[in-house]
């Protein structure tokens, strides 16, 4: 708990008597919270922020703002007016608005911080007046006093990850101490809807903030700072009547190839067998890989094995694209497995009415279990090889949207990765969840840090974590540029139940010169072999014809 404290108070800080609706969600999340109160509102003029910006910049932005229900400035609810409000008004210093007098009486409200959420300077004595300073958005590569928006470079430059931060104002405009962090595929197609995308992601993170003071109210206190460069210049180029242009016309580029995709193409995945082990990856980044269907217009996926007296067995996931939906298939392998041996197809093992995919196994006191991705079904439910047929054991999660759910023993714990679908626009391939339990089948915890990691980059799962040099190497996706484009290996330096870090330490690339060159995102540890997936984009005409009159349009399976 905190320091002999029951309630957090905390001011916000805004232009006018109206907020953004995106901000207005953020401080209704904050005050959900029975233990967090809107002890003040800190409203500043609503003076034009003195900008070197094309009219046609205006004028686009404006038009993206009249658009979006979530940019729309909106004024508080009726609750707010009980809440004690000061008006600043100081036009006698141009940089912030903030007076002497203002100030001293913000610092008598007995604040645990402030989360600013206007345009203005935020210097001085004004960050230091509460017990955890001020808070502040900031996407990018963009100041303090943003000239661009988010995710506006980014789509202008063709940056694939747009990174947006929660951080406390240190006073110096190159200094700033984060307290979360976040990394997002650039939604290259529309402004608005990565500019969507990275609000819907963020709004609750001052209530996650919140959340972490009354765990550990001393780390917040020892936050290091991070030094950020600033770019005045570049921000004024990008929002030049010429740069404005050619911004429209690559994102109408990228909706018309966004299209050709939808209409054209089909994407199809298979299963090889690389005879090497697992951690050979970590230098090894382009094997020779044996696909078992040798075959370019399939969809197996997912591949996790376990190695017999018998030979090699392999589940896997199986997509029918005239439903898009996944179910889990397997094939047995007698002898030694390589170059075409004989296969034991069995297919739909395991099937649902909702979507089933990444059939992780895992061996505990001498049985073998099977935990695939029910995330439509929102559970993580373990199943068991009964009389030969998989039947579901033990549900270890309820009503939680589990994506691709990796279990291992570490230490006294049992450890459970997944990222979780549905809580933001990208959440099932950036947001980093983990669970721990004293027994597999016992009671399971969330971990008090959880999402533990916000980063499209290397957070969802990609097979079977494994040990070197006595830390544990967890492959994670890397989406960045494409579902599925490849997989990272990170180490894992703190596992705790309320500490996590790792590291990126090896990418693990598709094969150019393979069948399916476009992407990877699964691999798994059969002994002293390794399977892994890969993807191929397949372009025809024909692909419209079958999707109009016998498919339904393909999307992305996860």
């Amino acid at each position: 708990m905190m320091d002999k404290r029951k309630m957090i108070r905390f001011a916000i800080t805004m232009k006018g008597n109206c907020l953004e609706h995106w901000k207005l969600d953020c401080i209704k999340l904050l005050m959900t919270m029975p233990e967090v109160k809107l002890a003040m509102i800190v409203e500043t003029p609503e003076k034009p922020v003195v900008r070197k910006q094309s009219p046609l910049y205006k004028m686009y932005h404006s038009f993206v703002r009249l658009r979006s229900k979530l940019f729309k400035r909106v004024p508080p609810p009726d609750n707010f007016g009980k809440v004690p409000k000061i008006h600043c008004t100081n036009f006698a210093d141009l940089e912030t608005p903030y007076s002497k007098e203002d100030v001293e009486f913000i610092k008598g409200m007995d604040l645990d911080f402030i989360l600013h959420l206007d345009e203005t300077g935020i210097d001085g004595e004004l960050l230091n007046v509460t017990r955890y300073g001020v808070w502040t958005f900031r996407y990018g590569q963009s100041e303090r006093c943003p000239k661009v928006p988010g995710g506006w470079r980014e789509i202008r430059n063709n940056e694939p990850v747009t990174e947006v931060g929660l951080y406390r104002l240190t006073g110096n405009p190159q200094e700033w101490i984060p307290l979360r962090k976040g990394y997002f595929a650039t939604v290259f197609h529309s402004f608005r809807k990565n500019k969507e995308m990275l609000c819907q992601s963020i709004l609750n993170w001052p209530a996650l903030v919140c959340k972490e003071i009354f765990d550990y109210p001393s780390q917040h206190k020892e936050k290091s700072i991070q030094v950020i460069p600033t770019t005045i210049s570049e921000n004024e180029y990008l929002t030049s009547t010429v740069e404005t242009v050619k911004f429209i016309a690559a994102t109408w580029k990228h909706k018309a190839w966004k299209l050709y995709r939808k209409l054209f193409c089909y994407e199809f995945w298979n299963v090889g067998i690389v005879h090497k082990p697992i951690h050979s990856f970590l230098n090894d980044k382009h094997p020779i890989i044996d696909w078992l269907v040798p075959e370019n217009n399939c969809y197996f996926a997912d591949p996790f094995g376990l190695k017999d007296e018998d030979g090699i067995h392999i589940l896997m996931e199986e997509v029918d694209h005239k439903v898009v939906k996944g179910y889990i298939s397997g094939v047995s392998m007698k002898g030694e497995v390589r170059g075409r041996v004989a296969q034991d197809w069995s297919r739909s093992v395991m099937k649902l009415e909702s979507h089933m995919s990444y059939p992780y196994l895992l061996e505990y006191g001498g049985e073998v279990y099977c935990i695939p991705e029910t995330s439509e079904a929102r559970e993580v439910a373990v199943y068991k090889k009964v009389n030969g047929k998989w039947v579901k054991f033990k549900t270890i999660l309820k009503e939680f949207a589990a994506v691709d759910s990796t279990i291992i023993h570490h230490g006294d714990y049992w450890w459970l990765f997944c990222t979780k679908a549905g809580s933001s626009p990208q959440s099932d391939n950036s947001e980093l969840h983990i669970y721990f339990a004293k027994e597999l089948f016992g009671d399971w915890n969330p971990h008090l840090s959880n999402p533990v990691k916000v980063d499209i980059r290397s957070s969802r799962p990609a097979g079977t974590p494994f040990l070197h040099d006595k830390q544990i190497i967890r492959p994670a996706q890397d989406c960045s540029k494409t579902y599925g484009g490849r997989i990272v290996l990170n180490k894992v330096t703190a596992l705790t139940i309320d500490k996590f870090e790792e590291v990126t330490v090896s990418p693990v690339e598709p094969r150019d010169d393979s069948m399916y060159p476009d992407g990877v995102h699964t691999i798994s540890s059969v002994g002293d072999i390794t399977v892994l997936d890969g993807k191929r984009f397949d372009y025809s005409m024909f692909h419209l014809f079958k999707k109009l009159y016998k498919y339904k349009p393909m999307k992305e399976v996860s």
